[in-house]
């Protein structure tokens, strides 16, 4: 989960957090005897993170055509065709995966998106329902409804149906996810608190009841269920990390930091943690050190807006406009909607006297319908020269 502190940090214009640094790219020597080779994503992924999305794809297109079910890959190379974009590219990949593996959520999610792009809403939400419980499905759902104008006759009938079924905990965690995405903390969390009280031992119960409550800004409750999974499973990725992301929240960084190296040792490639180790070497003082988290965080995944905000903005804070531009101009090209990227990237040009630019930059922050982001955009949109 991304704790309050990352859109909090976007509203203030202090850090928000994900990272070694990039290094020369690797050469990939054939290997038969691997049918799946781990380098070759790698060699991606530096691409990607380097700026050069077609290099990547034309090194990635041939091994995906002779490893049809290396599903990571082929989940990867479908990404770069949506963000090129080659929409056509990019469903044939993922449909290929879908035809090997039917119940694939990461990808059935991925065709949702794709179609919701294309306005093909009824096809989006059935892809989003085959990717349910991901996360990015329950969202994907809420969207297509809204886009189909029957939002309201969904959350009926969603409400009415866990009022009936108090022992489903599929469908109260969709009411839990779909009140989330709609921003309605609360009652999301009563829905998670719900399928806490049915199902206590469970992990992600008990992560989803902590993400409502960091967004009601109660830290410690938070905690308590974080601690209570971890209990159960000591070793549950998601709850280490928002543990120590829940402590960075309160700015206890001694204890965050154990949590944190957990996580990391759990699992070295992951985001959350790189970029929220960056953030405490960024608040001690260490920027370099926190670029090279940052940067590393990229590597590790490309495809996620959380390390290039926090890149941008250390080099925004140490002056070096250049580079946060082009930190934030590449975050855009892999997530083109994301309103704090497109915020981010209207300060700083609004700092320089890049108006017209600006200008643009804060329309966009403002059609995302970020909640803390298009406030402060619609103020400093206002107070741009004409």
């Amino acid at each position: 989960m991304r704790l309050v502190r990352l859109l909090a940090v976007v509203a203030a214009l202090v850090a928000v957090p994900l990272g070694p640094a990039l290094g020369a790219e690797k050469t990939i020597v054939t290997q038969p005897a691997s049918p799946n080779d781990p380098a070759v994503l790698d060699v991606a992924r530096a691409k990607v993170a380097a700026g050069d999305t077609k290099g990547a794809i034309a090194g990635l297109a041939p091994y995906v055509a002779d490893h049809p079910t290396d599903a990571a890959a082929g989940r990867l190379l479908g990404d770069l065709y949506f963000r090129v974009p080659d929409f056509a590219k990019a469903e044939k990949v993922w449909k290929a995966l879908i035809a090997i593996d039917a119940t694939d959520r990461d990808t059935h999610s991925r065709l949702g998106a794709l179609y919701a792009a294309q306005d093909r809403i009824t096809d989006s939400m059935y892809e989003f329902q085959l990717s349910l419980p991901n996360r990015t499905g329950y969202v994907g759902l809420v969207m297509g409804h809204k886009k189909a104008g029957d939002l309201q006759a969904y959350m009926t009938t969603l409400q009415y149906e866990t009022d009936s079924r108090p022992f489903d905990i599929a469908k109260w965690s969709e009411l839990g996810q779909a009140q989330r995405a709609l921003h309605h903390s609360q009652l999301a969390f009563d829905a998670f608190n719900h399928v806490v009280s049915v199902r206590p031992a469970s992990c992600p119960a008990r992560v989803d009841a902590a993400n409502a409550l960091v967004d009601l800004g109660r830290l410690d409750a938070a905690i308590v269920h974080l601690k209570a999974c971890l209990a159960v499973d000591s070793n549950y990725y998601p709850a280490v990390v928002n543990l120590g992301e829940a402590y960075l929240e309160k700015n206890d960084f001694v204890s965050a930091r154990p949590h944190l190296d957990r996580a990391l040792a759990l699992r070295p490639e992951g985001n959350e943690a790189l970029v929220d180790i960056g953030y405490i070497y960024d608040v001690q003082g260490d920027w370099k050190t926190a670029v090279s988290y940052y940067n590393r965080a990229i590597r590790a995944d490309p495809m996620r807006p959380e390390p290039y905000i926090d890149l941008g903005y250390k080099y925004y804070q140490q002056r070096l406009f250049p580079l946060a531009e082009a930190a934030y101009l590449k975050g855009l090209s892999v997530s083109e909607d994301d309103g704090r990227l497109h915020y981010m990237l209207a300060v700083t040009y609004n700092l320089q006297g890049k108006i017209a630019l600006a200008r643009d930059q804060y329309r966009q922050a403002i059609a995302s319908e970020e909640p803390i982001v298009v406030p402060l955009a619609q103020r400093e949109l206002a107070q741009l020269p004409p």
